[in-house]
């Protein structure tokens, strides 16, 4: 793996931060979730960053922190909209494999529940499915490697990752 890191990218409640959790014990990687870099960075929860902000501003927030992460030996969790900034994906995807955890939409859906309330990004007035078929081109440009979740468990998911990889 290049730089001994692995980053996984994926739509909110994918399985980014548990299936993370345990790559990153199977594999003895220190573990970073992203949306709480930027929450201890700004010293304020997510949906506040965004209401403060607005969706742009939060964009930028995000970004900011990932183009100044220097990790080593790290599994890194993003949050679901990392794929908006180009410079952000440049310096996640020097720091390793770049994965995306791929679940159907109506599985992120009842996992979801409120998107506002998860302090995700998303347009005023923009569906849930809207979002999905935005963001969805972009995470496929990224990344190295795409797994399919489904419905599966998190250890599987993980597993998944690892035979993809060799790891």
């Amino acid at each position: 793996m290049r730089n001994q890191n692995l980053v996984l990218i994926g739509m909110p409640a994918a399985g980014k931060t548990t299936v993370g959790g345990l790559l990153a014990q199977a594999l003895g990687l220190d573990f970073l979730d992203t949306d709480e870099l930027v929450e201890r960075l700004h010293g304020k929860r997510l949906h506040e960053i965004i209401a403060e902000r607005g969706l742009a501003g939060f964009r930028a927030a995000e970004e900011e922190a990932l183009l100044g992460l220097r990790v080593e030996h790290t599994l890194v969790a993003t949050g679901g909209s990392v794929i908006y900034g180009d410079a952000g994906m440049q310096a996640l995807r020097r720091l390793g494999p770049v994965v995306f955890l791929n679940c159907p939409l109506s599985v992120l859906a009842r996992r979801v529940g409120d998107p506002t309330a998860r302090g995700m990004v998303i347009a005023p007035g923009q569906s849930f499915a809207e979002l999905y078929a935005e963001r969805l081109p972009l995470y496929r440009r990224y990344a190295d490697v795409e797994i399919a979740c489904d419905e599966l468990p998190p250890a599987v998911v993980a597993q998944r990752v690892r035979e993809a990889l060799g790891i």
